[in-house]
């Protein structure tokens, strides 16, 4: 080793070992040089190798190589419209019609109708057209409501209340029915008996408001409604038929808008109010009877179940009505 450094001393040995040197730090600079070029230098995307096609389709020798066109029928199906149409016309359908514009002046150009009807008696709860109609029709009367179908031959159905008269749809056809005059209601009270109030067989709660100033000038008040604007009476109760076995047994009260005032009176939404001043309700024929009584009477007692329990509820209606 001694001899060999000593060799490697010599000035002649030290220039050939640093040339060496150089040479290989040379030789590597280029080579980093190659490899940083290749390196910036885009490669072209390598070409996928062809995939193993399993299940290839198989053309059938028989089908053509290429469907044809048939113009004929594809001009035939005016995809752009009729020809010589006017640009921009479509047909709009007409939207569907909700029920109260439905009844809105249908009233208008109807005749008399020659149904055997007679139209004893006509309960209007809203301004719509709504409410509940007493028909009678071979001495036989019923409550019926809007849309409810008549017991005559045909296709006929209440069409409308309106104080005084109702509309009837008769197979498309709108005809009238009027309320009869005031000497036909007279003759009917002469010849209908009052039924006499069935005992109850429970204690009955009293619920007494003649003393009540405020409830008289109530009750005052929409007496005087039901024979001058019968609709108006809308925004106090609303009224709906209650039937058991087919048989008509009284009607549900709901208060209206006036909802405080129609608690003031003593009643509770779903009261079912069976008799008034001793008349039933269970019959439509008493129900014009009970009409023509309140006319003059002093006080109104209502006799009514409130959740399966038998009550009355008395308030005082102040001077009678005048007859009109």
């Amino acid at each position: 080793m001694q001899q060999s450094a000593q060799g490697l001393a010599q000035p002649a040995r030290l220039r050939l070992l640093r040339r060496g040197l150089l040479v290989l730090l040379a030789l590597w600079a280029v080579l980093a040089l190659v490899q940083l070029f290749w390196a910036l230098w885009p490669q072209p995307a390598p070409t996928p190798l062809p995939a193993d096609i399993v299940n290839p389709v198989s053309r059938s020798q028989g089908a053509p190589e290429t469907a044809g066109v048939n113009i004929d029928r594809l001009v035939g199906r005016k995809l752009f419209g009729e020809p010589g149409a006017e640009p921009g016309a479509a047909i709009v359908e007409a939207a569907p019609v909700s029920g109260a514009s439905a009844r809105e002046g249908i009233e208008d150009g109807a005749r008399e109708t020659r149904l055997d009807l007679i139209l004893r008696g006509v309960v209007a709860s809203t301004d719509d057209g709504l409410g509940h109609a007493i028909i009678e029709y071979r001495k036989r009367q019923d409550v019926y409501a809007v849309d409810d179908e008549l017991p005559v031959s045909g296709n006929v159905r209440l069409a409308k209340v309106m104080p005084g008269q109702v509309v009837l749809d008769n197979n498309g056809t709108y005809e009238l029915l009027t309320l009869f005059e005031e000497s036909e209601f007279d003759r009917q009270l002469r010849d209908t008996a009052t039924a006499p109030a069935a005992a109850a067989p429970r204690e009955t709660t009293h619920v007494d408001k003649r003393e009540d100033a405020q409830a008289t000038e109530l009750a005052a008040g929409y007496r005087a409604q039901l024979y001058q604007n019968p609709q108006s009476l809308a925004s106090l109760v609303r009224i709906s038929a209650v039937r058991e076995g087919g048989e008509l047994r009284g009607y549900r009260v709901a208060p209206g808008r006036e909802a405080v005032q129609f608690q003031q009176l003593g009643f509770k939404a779903g009261d079912l109010v069976t008799s008034v001043n001793g008349i039933s309700l269970d019959d439509p024929a008493n129900t014009m009877q009970l009409y023509q009584t309140m006319r003059t009477a002093s006080e109104a007692v209502f006799e009514l179940e409130r959740d399966g329990q038998p009550m009355s509820v008395s308030v005082d209606l102040g001077a009678g009505a005048q007859q009109q």
